[in-house]
């Protein structure tokens, strides 16, 4: 998709979201010119498959295995938000640090989990964090391009990117991208520490949404409408 404003803002629950869900795509992306940005809500403290009883220290694994995926995959900047993993609450404030990032980015693309898919088929999809951050965010656009909620210079964003969909209507082609996609994902080491079962999980579960590619990710783009009458 082309547009004139070329930044993305990619949004998590934890470390690894992203990667996950839509590494392909925003590797491709980054790769035509975007300029991706990345928010990572929780610390990632408590998804530890290693065994570690210091909680400061699997948050320090966690943000610096994040960090060196992001340089990976040419992230311009990772905003960590520090709330506690598995524990995040929709409240204004988080709102509302929400709206800031939006307004501070301008991104037009934004990707997120999407707030639509409550059928709760997965503990791993669909707990609280995801659920969570995908309605905090979806307010948060609307709240950006009012004038009066927030104070500052308003911001419109163009397309939401949902993954985690269960009603997806677009399947990005990552074929030629399934090894940076793997490679991406293998930073977070603390989780993934087996690479070969990654790597063979990921291509048989996990990149399979449509005949049409050998290898794809699958999203719910939704074009946010404009008002009339800009900014209310």
């Amino acid at each position: 998709m082309e547009n004139n404003n070329r930044r993305i803002l990619a949004v998590s629950a934890h470390p690894d979201d992203i990667e996950f869900s839509s590494g392909g795509t925003l590797l491709k992306m980054t790769g035509k010119g975007y300029e991706v940005f990345l928010v990572v809500a929780t610390n990632g403290e408590n998804g530890f498959k290693i065994p570690s009883n210091n909680r400061k220290e699997r948050i320090a694994v966690r943000k610096k295995e994040q960090m060196a995926a992001a340089r990976y995959a040419g992230i311009k900047k990772v905003f960590f938000l520090g709330y506690k993993d598995g524990f995040l609450k929709y409240t204004d404030q988080l709102r509302e640090r929400f709206v800031k990032i939006i307004r501070d980015v301008k991104p037009s693309i934004i990707f997120s989990f999407d707030p639509s898919n409550k059928i709760f088929e997965s503990v791993n999809l669909h707990h609280r964090d995801h659920r969570v951050i995908s309605e905090v965010v979806f307010d948060a656009v609307f709240a950006a391009r009012n004038r009066y909620m927030y104070p500052g210079k308003t911001h419109s964003v163009d397309f939401f990117y949902f993954y985690g969909c269960d009603r997806p209507n677009y399947f990005e082609n990552i074929t030629s991208f399934i090894d940076k996609k793997i490679k991406f994902i293998s930073f977070h080491r603390s989780q993934y520490y087996d690479l070969d079962s990654l790597s063979l999980w990921v291509k048989k579960n996990l990149s399979n949404w449509t005949k049409k590619y050998k290898y794809s990710e699958k999203f719910r783009i939704v074009k946010i409408k404009q008002p009339f009458i800009t900014n209310v």
